[in-house]
């Protein structure tokens, strides 16, 4: 399962039809949202990855090995705004067990648990929506996921320029 959620904890994306141990920069870069932003049919705001991600001109990734105060400051925030994402997927499997694969696995065909995982998606934004609790004793999802990762070789010159011009814009002070 693969995800796009904002800050609120809803999802705005999912893709479910990759088994769990697909890398996330695959299912991004197979996704309909990848092929959105690159051919411009979405063109205001970004999406934040690890840095497991290919670094593009809408895909802000952390900056490895950073050197000056504004690298660390976007860094910082980077990580604290990215902590949303892994708390939304451990919201999500803290109030449907179901698909918490510490609990086992789903008992289904490959076809039918991608169904239940968009169902389950959809009652998740159904719950935020209309401010619906977590059951008791889910009151502290753990987080899911892996904010570190390998960092994505490829061409990256657009994305870093972009990324470079944020840090100088709003990092500096």
């Amino acid at each position: 399962m693969w995800g796009v959620c904002d800050s609120n904890l809803k999802f705005l994306n999912i893709v479910a039809k990759w088994p769990g141990s697909t890398h996330d920069s695959f299912a991004l870069r197979n996704s309909r949202l990848c092929e959105m932003f690159e051919d411009g049919d979405i063109s205001d705001g970004w999406l934040l990855g690890d840095s497991g991600y290919p670094l593009r001109p809408w895909l802000l990734t952390p900056v490895i090995n950073p050197t000056t105060r504004q690298d660390q400051r976007y860094n910082a925030c980077h990580m604290r705004t990215r902590c949303a994402v892994e708390r939304s997927f451990g919201v999500l499997k803290s109030r449907f067990r179901c698909i918490d694969t510490t609990a086992g696995t789903l008992l289904y065909s490959p076809v039918r648990c991608c169904d239940i995982i968009v169902a389950v998606v959809v009652l998740h934004n159904m719950c935020i929506n209309n401010r619906i609790p977590l059951p008791p004793g889910n009151d502290n999802p753990r987080d899911q996921g892996n904010i570190g990762g390998q960092q994505y070789v490829g061409n990256q010159n657009d994305g870093a320029v972009i990324r470079t011009r944020l840090i100088n814009n709003r990092f500096n002070n």
